[in-house]
Parts: C-alpha cells; structure tokens; sequence
C-alpha cells in the first residue's frame, strides 16, 4: 500500500493532537489531586418547628371605588383635580354654573318668608273666629270657612319651606365633593362641558385599606377563618413582605373551580400598594417539623437556589427549595436533610468537588 504524503502529514497532526489532549487531561488530573483542601466553616442541619403555610395566588383590589355623578344640570366652570390626585372625604371635585341654582334659592327664600307672615296671621284670625264661635256671634259656616283658610297658609308655609330645601340642594349639588377618601383613577369632564344628573364627572378609588382578594382549595378551606393573619408579597417591591388580616370570608365553594373566594383587609397607610397588583400570599396552617439552615448559607442566583453541603470531605453543591424563615435560619423543604453539614458561608471560589479539611 502506498502511503502519498498529504495522507502522512495528516496522520502525524492527528497523532501530536491526540497526545497533547491527552497531556492536558493528565495534567489537569495532576493539579486536581496536588489541590490542597480548603478551609470552610460547617454546621450541621437540624430540625426546628417552622409554620406550616399554604402558598396562595391572589390581586389587591380597592377597598371601595365609584364613578362620582354630577347629581345636577349646568356647565362645569371648574375642575380641581387630575389623575392621581388624593382626595379627602367631602372635597370639592368639581364646579358647576349654580347663578340660576342661586336665583331660585333667593325666590323660595323671599317666597317663605311671605307665607310665614300669612300663616302667622292666619292663626291669630283662627284664634279670633274661635272665641266668636263659642259666644255664638259668628255661625258655623263662617268658622269652617275660616278654619280651612287657616289649614290652606299653614299648607302653603310648609310648601315654601321645602322649596328652600331643594333650592339650597341644588345649589349644594352644583359642587361635585368625594364620599369617601381615596384616588383619582380617571376625570371624565372638562371646564366647558354641559353636564346632567346622570354624568360621570370622575372615578375614585378608595386605596387604604385595600382587599386582598383570595382563593383556597375546598380541601384545605378549613385553614381560613375571620381575623387570622396573612403575609404577601408583590412583584413591585421584591423583597418586602406585606400583612393582611382576613374579614371577608365566601359563603360557598365554586362549583366550576371547586375553591373558596375569602378578602383580606390590608392597611396602606404609605399608599404604595395598588388595585390590581399580583399577589403571592402565605397563609398559616399550623407547624411543621422541617431542616434548618442559617440563611448565610444560602446562594441564589435568579430563581436557583443553592447550598454547598459536605459529602466525605468533598463540597456537594445542591439546589435546594427553601421553606418559612425564622430569624436567620431559613427551612429547606427539598435538597438537603437534618444530621448534614453544610458550608456556613459559601465563598465565589466554591465549586462542586473541592476537598475541604
């Protein structure tokens, strides 16, 4: 067989290749075994009885919220709020054209007076006609002809006085004020706009407190009761646990999803929670016996956690999932058990495989 020579200097390259791989590994298993072992402080995971808790999904909702009505006729002549704006109760939102609202209450007002003065002096005649009737000088139809007369200014006082009441409602209504503190979420009018009773003139949105609304498995509604504590947390503020108390509680279970609705209350009193927020929230159910490690001993990095336990003198990197904290200890519910040792405070240059002393 002949041998030409681009055929031997492709050999010979593969040849050299292969020996220096083969050098590199050897080498590298040379300077793994000539490693020196490192010094790491260990403890050992023991048990501890942690709260047991149901992880449940839920959305903040405003504890109260309404499209405000203008409950009056007239041009708005001024608006005092904008998107956002916080409002107290009774704040004036909005103003309406009242000169004509104004009038009116003037005219009922001139007009009581006048039938107070003629009911007034229909009763002095009453009282005269009385006395004349009793002394027979006036006949029976001349008293009854007096008495309703009385009756019909007494009637039209009463009438007058109610005509003032509403004169001065309308003339209240022209001011569109909030029934309850809270947010503006939306303003639907504009300086200019002619506005009737059935108008929208803004939406708002009461924020503190709010609802944390909640569903639970039938199986486990039994947990859930009026006045028991639940801690959340929101995708807006990693990190930051948030407490509400449950008030509100579903009568029944839904047939289609086979769970019960409850509400949490939630005090907001720094404002920075809003309607419609994503919620993780935990609720108690009880204790549950659980390996404890200190939470220095934790590394995460995204949405991986991991420890570094100690397995024959060699690290064991383990992605664990971690349970209820207490203090500085956090509970490992998968990925490591009670009586291992585990690094106490895991170092970047830990890997997988390195020999401690």
């Amino acid at each position: 067989m002949t041998i030409n020579r681009s055929t031997f200097v492709i050999f010979f390259a593969l040849s050299i290749s292969g020996l220096g791989c083969n050098q590199q590994k050897a080498q590298s298993a040379e300077s793994r075994a000539k490693a020196k072992p490192i010094s790491a402080a260990t403890v050992v995971v023991v048990e501890r009885d942690l709260p047991n808790g149901l992880l449940l999904a839920g959305t903040l909702k405003a504890n109260q919220e309404s499209d405000l009505a203008a409950n009056a006729t007239g041009r708005v002549t001024r608006t005092m709020i904008e998107r956002g704006s916080y409002v107290a109760r009774g704040q004036a939102l909005a103003q309406l054209d009242v000169r004509m609202a104004q009038l009116s209450a003037s005219e009922a007002a001139a007009n009581v007076d006048t039938a107070q003065t003629q009911r007034s002096a229909a009763a002095d005649e009453c009282t005269r006609y009385q006395r004349l009737f009793q002394r027979g000088v006036i006949t029976q139809q001349e008293y009854d002809r007096q008495t309703t007369s009385c009756k019909t200014a007494t009637s039209s006082a009463a009438a007058a006085e109610t005509r003032v009441a509403v004169a001065r409602q309308t003339l209240s209504d022209g001011t569109v004020r909030a029934p309850f503190p809270g947010l503006v979420s939306e303003r639907y009018v504009s300086v200019g706009e002619y506005v009737m009773p059935s108008t929208k003139v803004a939406h708002l949105v009461d924020i503190d407190p709010l609802r944390l609304e909640l569903t639970i498995p039938e199986q486990n509604m039994g947990a859930v009761h009026e006045g028991q504590n639940v801690a959340f947390q929101v995708g807006a503020f990693p990190g930051r646990t948030f407490n509400a108390v449950v008030h509100y509680i579903g009568p029944a279970v839904r047939a289609t999803t086979r769970d019960l609705v409850f509400e949490a209350l939630v005090t907001n009193k720094e404002k920075i929670l809003r309607p419609g927020l994503f919620a993780t929230a935990h609720l108690d159910v009880g204790l549950q016996k659980l390996p404890v490690v200190p939470k220095a001993a934790i590394k995460t990095d995204g949405d991986t956690t991991r420890l570094f336990a100690v397995v024959e003198k060699h690290v064991e990197e383990r992605i664990v999932q971690i349970g209820p904290a207490e203090g500085d200890l956090v509970g490992i519910l998968k990925g490591v058990k009670a009586g291992e040792r585990v690094i106490a405070r895991p170092t970047e240059q830990l890997s997988d495989g390195v020999e401690v002393e």
